[in-house]
């Protein structure tokens, strides 16, 4: 019984073996503050996103282009749709509340609800 005692505190202690210097960097670990990232949290186009999300009414559409305005959108925003563009709610039809998204380079639509 006595050496199954030991090779079971020497099976703990090999096993534990990089707990220690792991619990000793904890603290300095903690001590850092986190980065926070701001372009992760926002909906608006920045430098780096390829997207964004527009939300408000659809005024008119002329064309192949939507004019919205409202919620997301201080001002009147046009959005351009074509053959590629996803309706999965259907059609969209003026004075009804749309949410696009929306390619940040050209402003062609992807999906509009």
């Amino acid at each position: 019984m006595k050496s199954f005692t030991q090779i079971g505190v020497l099976m703990l202690v090999i096993g534990c073996g990089g707990v220690g210097p792991c619990l000793a960097m904890e603290g300095e670990a903690l001590a850092q503050a986190p980065e926070v990232r701001q372009e992760l949290h926002t909906t608006s186009p920045t430098a780096t996103s390829r997207y964004m999300n527009v939300e408000g009414t659809l005024q008119a559409i002329q064309g192949d282009m939507f004019i919205i305005e409202g919620a997301s959108a201080e001002q009147q925003i046009q959005i351009q749709v074509g053959k590629d563009t996803a309706f999965p709610n259907g059609q969209k039809e003026p004075g009804q509340p749309v949410h696009a998204l929306v390619s940040a380079q050209d402003g062609h639509a992807l999906i509009i609800r």
